[in-house]
């Protein structure tokens, strides 16, 4: 029942970790296109600001920041 309990766990924490990790793809394209469009370093996709800084994207999402390549 414990191994069950960890397993189950570790799996909800892997699939947690992956839809954030789709997510944080989905929008270094959004970010990436609307930089090259508009050549503007900041941009606000619902609640995610994106910052363009020399060629990565730093991307706020909730209380979290991550970094990312700025995709050409």
């Amino acid at each position: 029942m414990i191994l069950q309990n960890i397993t189950f766990n570790a799996q909800l924490k892997s699939r947690s970790q992956m839809i954030i990790l789709t997510k944080l793809d989905q929008i270094q394209l959004q970010a990436s296109l609307a930089y090259h469009k508009s050549n503007r370093q900041k941009h606000n996709f619902g609640n995610v600001k994106t910052t363009v800084v020399k060629d990565n994207i730093v991307i706020e999402l909730g209380h979290e920041t991550y970094t990312r390549k700025l995709l050409v």
